[in-house]
């Protein structure tokens, strides 16, 4: 219930973000906007604002739209007829239909320019152990080193340093770092092979790399719990402290992960403890595709204490945060638009897609990780909804972009006949997506 509560908070202010852009350039280009509406269906809520729009709050929370006055939906008063969104020159059209994704994109700006100024904390990027004919050996990395930038970027946390490496692995190559060798400032290059996230995979970029992070033990404490996984199924809770598992003791997170990854499908009785009661309970971990259990729960990073000769925070100030928030967007932007052509060409697997249930557990578990846990998966979202509205598909945004397009190029609009023939292919290809972001949310969800 509370990740359904963050995915309709999340999806109510990206959409009011994304409709609101193109209401105000329609407004400042001259169009009437008749109804500003978050939510299809039957409105819960509306009124009728002095400009004469009409502003709705509608029953289903899966996004919204801007009406305007358009001779081609209704019939228009003589005195109305410089109002209507058809008699706009086209660079006003093509203003207002991009204005939509625009907004979405400077949210995201706004959102990271805020993180970096708030600052992101962390553990310091020093390195704990470096394996043996791996590219950190290669690049001399050691034990106790602490990379201090990557590229010249200023890497204080293990976060940052993630970021920076995953930059350069989109197409591989290599990575010039700056590394703190027992107190002497050192340059180290480093091959960085072409790496993409995969959520199936249990390697990071980092581990790939060679390189083994100094870390925490963690207290085996609950944090998030996925909907319909093996530990809601149990029982569990946010908040227990797993005490043992057949009665071998967990002293720290990473025991309990190492016991979960061994125990696919195996009945375990596991001793908890929850609000000062021990607490018995039967958990079974799901098998996973590549033959390894798996409950859906994740840890409370903040029940443990971190020593403070560990701890970094990675901030900027307000000027410079602008710059790195400018360039955080487009990096995801970027990455957003080759896994989306990936799955195009067939490179990058369709599985990626997540849908309503996949976001609604990520906000879920981001709102329980703070305000600015949050702020970022909206960042991420926004970005995504921007990007995809900008696709090439009719009744999107970038569907109306390219008939401008053909437009432009023709030096007349596409007959009506035709744009209509391109909004039910454009409605096809929108619900065969939308279908395949459900059923891997389905998938994903029942194994």
């Amino acid at each position: 219930m509370q990740s359904l509560l963050f995915f309709i908070l999340a999806l109510a202010i990206l959409v009011v973000i994304h409709e609101f852009g193109h209401f105000w350039v329609a407004r400042r280009c001259g169009v009437k906007v008749l109804k500003f509406s978050v939510g299809f269906g039957k409105p819960l809520w509306q009124k009728q604002g002095k400009d004469g729009t009409q502003y709705i709050l509608a029953a289903i929370p899966l996004g919204g739209f801007v009406k305007m006055l358009d001779e081609r939906e209704d019939d228009v008063a003589p005195e109305d007829l410089d109002k209507t969104f058809n008699r706009k020159p086209l660079r006003s059209r093509v203003a207002i239909v991009s204005a939509g994704p625009i907004a979405n994109l400077l949210f995201a700006v706004l959102a990271y320019w805020i993180i970096f100024m708030v600052g992101i904390p962390g553990l310091r990027s020093i390195v704990d152990d470096v394996s043996l004919e791996s590219p950190a050996a290669f690049a001399q990395l050691n034990g106790g080193d602490q990379i201090l930038a990557v590229d010249g970027r200023d890497t204080p946390t293990w976060l940052a340093v993630h970021k920076a490496l995953a930059r350069v692995a989109e197409s591989g190559g290599v990575a010039e770092l700056t590394v703190n060798t027992g107190g002497v400032k050192l340059s180290r290059s480093i091959d960085i092979p072409k790496w993409q996230f995969d959520p199936a995979s249990p390697e990071s970029l980092i581990q790939v790399l060679g390189i083994t992070p100094i870390s925490i033990a963690l207290k085996p404490v609950l944090g998030s719990i996925s909907q319909g996984g093996a530990a809601e199924r149990a029982g569990l809770k946010i908040g227990d402290e797993l005490i043992s598992a057949d009665d071998v003791l967990i002293d720290s997170w990473s025991d309990w992960v190492t016991l979960v990854r061994a125990s696919a499908d195996k009945a375990l009785t596991v001793k908890i403890k929850r609000s000062e009661q021990n607490i018995s309970l039967i958990l079974t971990p799901e098998k996973t595709a590549d033959n390894v259990g798996q409950i859906g729960a994740g840890v409370d990073v903040s029940s443990t204490s971190v020593p403070a000769n560990f701890k970094a925070e990675l901030r900027y100030s307000p000027l410079s945060a602008v710059g790195q928030a400018v360039l955080e967007t487009w990096q995801f932007s970027s990455s957003t638009v080759k896994s989306v052509g990936g799955m195009v060409i067939g490179t990058v697997s369709s599985k990626n897609i997540g849908g309503p249930i996949t976001i609604a557990q990520y906000a879920g578990a981001s709102a329980e990780r703070g305000v600015l846990s949050f702020l970022s998966f909206l960042a991420m979202i926004s970005i995504s909804l921007g990007i995809l509205n900008l696709l090439p598909i009719p009744i999107l945004d970038g569907g109306h972009l390219a008939m401008y397009f053909v437009e432009w190029v023709r030096g007349s609009p596409l007959s009506e006949q035709a744009q209509l023939q391109g909004q039910k292919v454009g409605m096809v290809l929108l619900l065969m997506l939308m279908f395949l972001a459900f059923f891997n949310d389905l998938s994903r969800l029942l194994g």
